[in-house]
């Protein structure tokens, strides 16, 4: 735990959105969404700028790849279909990610749409994983859930992930646990959030902290800071493991996003779940 980088996505970040919360100096690494952005069309100055700011702050980053129901259309990536357009956008990603020093991409394997929709995400994962270990990236595979359309996804259980990973075979493929979507799919399969922990263990190199209300509040997956919601990050601060440990909170206070950080990093222990709002 003593190695791990403790950082937030980059719309709370003050030196890189104006609606930011968090000095970057409060964080060891920055997670990049082009899922938020269309990368195709600004790629060279999201370069720029995340250099720009490299250069004057000690930071590192890691991306978020686009998914397939990002926020733009176009840059739009479904790794359950077999569609050479979704190789395409991931070696952009994956070059994008290599200019600026990214180490660790996060992807979704996809929705679950279709018969053959897990074999072809094994399919582009191993695909996706031998154009970034040309750059030497590894590419974190995470957890989806079932949406409140009941859209299934590749990937939603701890077995499912693990399956994945097996048959792909890389060596630079691992997981990305994402707590909020943990909780919500240990609802929908009955499983515990441990489960998640315990089967995926050897793989887990990136996570996602955030908190929610599961299925009794929507949106489900409401990327809330840590002490507002219905998760007990009390109880599961000793499962927190990976290189990279990211704070990917959309909503919430001020002070909630302050004091996530600062027990991620240690500085906040066993405050009252309803201490901060």
């Amino acid at each position: 735990m003593n190695n791990r980088k403790v950082g937030i996505n980059w719309t709370n970040v003050k030196e890189l959105n104006c609606h930011g919360t968090v000095g970057i100096e409060d964080v060891d690494v920055v997670e990049i969404s082009l899922a938020d952005v269309d990368f195709l069309k600004f790629g060279e100055d999201i370069v720029n700028f995340a250099l720009t700011i490299k250069e004057n702050y000690d930071i590192n980053y890691t991306v978020h790849a686009p998914y397939q129901n990002s926020y733009i259309e176009r840059t739009r990536v479904n790794l359950s279909k077999i569609d050479e357009r979704n190789i395409k956008l991931m070696e952009e990603t994956i070059k994008l990610s290599s200019e600026i020093g990214a180490e660790t991409i996060v992807v979704h394997a996809g929705d679950a749409i279709s018969r053959g929709a897990e074999e072809n995400a094994v399919e582009n994962l191993k695909k996706v994983c031998g154009i970034a270990c040309y750059y030497g990236i590894d590419i974190a595979l995470e957890n989806i859930f079932t949406d409140e359309n009941g859209t299934k996804r590749v990937g939603e259980t701890p077995q499912a992930l693990l399956d994945i990973c097996d048959r792909v075979s890389k060596d630079n493929l691992g997981v990305n646990i994402d707590v909020g979507h943990v909780f919500i799919s240990s609802t929908i399969y009955n499983l515990k959030i441990e489960d998640y922990f315990n089967t995926l263990r050897d793989y887990i190199i990136h996570m996602h902290i955030h908190n929610n209300h599961g299925i009794e509040k929507t949106p489900w997956d409401e990327h809330l800071p840590i002490f507002t919601g219905l998760i007990d990050y009390r109880e599961l601060q000793h499962l927190i493991i990976g290189r990279n440990i990211i704070l990917e909170i959309r909503s919430g206070s001020t002070d909630g996003i302050s004091a996530s950080l600062e027990f991620m990093k240690g500085k906040k222990r066993l405050a009252p779940l309803a201490s901060v709002a």
